[in-house]
């Protein structure tokens, strides 16, 4: 859950700190050594350290010194100091670089321990405040023209919304949340006139019609706008008015007169100040919020017939939207697609994906073999396009059957269909899991073999890492995953291992075992082997003769 730094230039020093204290009772599951300042600071860099143990005087940078470079690096980092001298100066830099606090050695190991739980609480205390229900709702505030656009687009894009999900997010969005109300739908094409800008430029005139459309049409109705994936401003009008259609006076289409005038003055605006033109579509008045997806896709579909001009169009449609049976399948194209899916490896996301559009491919009346071809087509293209972004060729599948997509075999009925896709899937899956087995496989027995090569050396997870080029957070955790032990706990291991056989095989003295086991320090290796066989080398050795 947290990760410790403990950073000393007397190696002894830091194995007593990292080995001989409870740390894992604190909820400590990661922890780091470093002799130096410089080394300390690579290892900030890559990990995420919560807590530095560090000694103040070292050569080069200082203790001190690393506690400032820690907080420009992560300010979140608590930093605890450590020193065998007092000096006034340095608690006083202490105070002013937030350390947790400044202590003595030798230091006792409960006042440690206490100090460490203390930087654990203060870490805790601050996640809850940034996780806290207030700061949360400011944050919301602060995103809300990015979330609204986010679920406006999903709704255009056809992804289904469970009703009562879709309200709670209305309602936090600060949208109208009335189920049944009117809306109809503005698309606001950007014509020749805008198309000599750059990204940036073009952004800022996009801001620029969505300010001036608000303040158009910001008497009578209330816009809920979004850039589509064709590049169009989507705008969701509703009434401020609950009851704007049911006055006697006001039908639908003295309603529709009074969008049409507004849409022309926007249009004439962003001319006069913008100095471009813009093609605008207003659709028929629909039912809030079912009828979005529909509409849009009519929509779309009407645009397409009027080519982009220089001067822009004014396009005023009556919304027919075509036959249940002439619709594209849903969820062939909601969101997330089938080749995101399976870029990202998300396989059993891809079987349930495609067992919707079969479920769907039955519920179809008519058309069933256009359907079932363009379901096929889709999902072999998704297929051979994830096999060549990974650099594998077809014919390294050539059992799956991707080119078989559209044979009669595969068309006959929903039921093949079925099959032939599961089957792609399946492949896929299996070849994914054994590319990762084998792949984890070769570099688990990398590490092993560096390890005991070096076990007298300093093995560091960091030098592990490096010979085996991961990142030691992603190292450690496909250790842990493969051999079900730490890669920490696989070193300490091997050590003792090897200190038992050294001293009931051999007639070496203690100091010499201690370094062919890794220990520096023959005092230091006294205690971590008492801890771990329960015994000092001594009384082990005794024990066997």
């Amino acid at each position: 859950m947290f990760e410790l730094l403990i950073v000393d230039d007397e190696k002894f020093v830091v194995d007593n700190l990292a080995s001989t204290y409870p740390w894992e009772d604190l909820g400590i599951t990661a922890i780091h050594t470093a002799h130096s300042a410089h080394e300390a600071l690579q290892i900030i860099q890559f990990e995420n350290i919560h807590i530095v143990i560090t000694d103040i005087r070292m050569p080069g940078i200082s203790g001190l010194e690393l506690i400032d470079q820690i907080h420009k690096l992560s300010s979140k980092t608590k930093c605890i100091l450590l020193s065998g001298h007092s000096d006034f100066s340095y608690a006083q830099h202490a105070v002013s670089s937030r350390a947790v606090a400044y202590l003595l050695k030798p230091v006792k190991e409960e006042e440690l321990i206490q100090t460490v739980q203390t930087a654990i609480d203060q870490i805790e205390t601050e996640w809850k405040e940034v996780t806290s229900h207030q700061r949360t709702l400011y944050t919301l505030s602060e995103h809300l023209p990015q979330l609204r656009s986010a679920l406006l687009n999903d709704l255009l894009q056809g992804k289904y919304i469970p009703p009562l999900m879709l309200n709670k997010k209305l309602t936090m969005f600060n949208l109208p949340d009335q189920r049944d109300q009117l809306f109809a739908m503005m698309f606001v094409r950007m014509e020749q006139g805008f198309s000599n800008y750059d990204d940036y430029s073009r952004s800022l005139l996009e801001f620029g019609i969505v300010n001036i459309s608000e303040e158009i049409f910001a008497e009578k109705f209330q816009l809920w706008q979004c850039k589509d994936i064709y590049d169009y401003l989507v705008f969701v009008i509703t009434p401020k008015d609950p009851g704007f259609l049911s006055d006697s006076e006001m039908n639908e289409q003295k309603a529709r007169k009074i969008l049409e005038k507004l849409s022309l003055q926007l249009q004439d605006s962003v001319t006069q100040f913008l100095k471009g033109s813009v093609s605008v579509l207003i659709s028929d008045w629909g039912s809030y919020p079912d009828q979005i997806y529909p509409f849009y896709q009519n929509s779309i579909s009407i645009i397409r017939r009027h080519p982009e001009n220089l001067h822009g169009f004014f396009i005023s449609s009556k919304h027919v939207v075509p036959p249940a049976e002439f619709q594209p399948l849903h969820n062939l194209y909601e969101p997330p697609m089938l080749i995101h899916l399976l870029e990202a490896g998300r396989f059993s996301a891809v079987e349930d994906k495609f067992m919707s559009i079969i479920d769907e491919l039955r519920t179809k009346k008519g058309y069933t073999y256009e359907y079932m071809q363009e379901t096929a087509l889709m999902l072999g293209s998704a297929v051979l396009q994830t096999l060549h972004k990974q650099g594998l060729l077809l014919e390294q599948f050539a059992d799956i059957g991707i080119l078989k997509a559209t044979d009669h075999e595969t068309l006959a009925s929903i039921d093949s269909l079925e099959k032939w896709g599961t089957r792609m899937i399946d492949s896929l899956r299996d070849h994914a899991d054994k590319e990762t087995k084998g792949s984890h496989h070769t570099i688990i027995q990398k590490v092993q073999e560096f390890v005991h090569a070096h076990l007298d050396q300093d093995v560091s997870l960091q030098s592990l890492a490096d010979h085996v080029y991961l990142h030691p957070a992603y190292l450690s955790k496909i250790f842990k995953l493969e051999t079900g032990e730490g890669m920490s706990d696989y070193i300490y291991r091997l050590r003792m291992e090897k200190a038992s056989h050294l001293l009931t095989e051999t007639n070496e003295k203690i100091h010499e075992i201690s370094r062919k086991s890794g220990y520096v320090n023959p005092s230091h290796f006294s205690r971590v082997f008492k801890k771990y066989f329960n015994m000092t080398p001594d009384e082990y050795r005794s024990r066997e003769t």
